[in-house]
């Protein structure tokens, strides 16, 4: 794995993400404040620990709300 220090672009985080260079939570801690605050948030209200596995749970979450607001604009 990769040392990251402070906050990357999102393209860059997706390629590192790809290319298995860096794993979710990795991803979350490097993207930005707001999405680390989401992801406390997440946590706490389901109380998980912040770990890969709810990293996991909570980046499939983001992409189901983003698939329903898409559904959503094209209704």
């Amino acid at each position: 794995m990769l040392e990251l220090k402070g906050f990357y672009k999102e393209q860059t985080l997706h390629e590192l993400l790809y290319k298995g260079n860096i794993n979710k939570l990795e991803y979350i801690y490097h993207h930005s404040q707001k999405l680390i605050d989401k992801y406390k948030s997440y946590c706490q209200n389901n109380h998980l620990q912040e770990d890969d596995m709810s990293a996991d749970s909570f980046m499939n979450n983001l992409l189901k709300q983003e698939e329903i607001s898409h559904t959503d604009m094209l209704d």
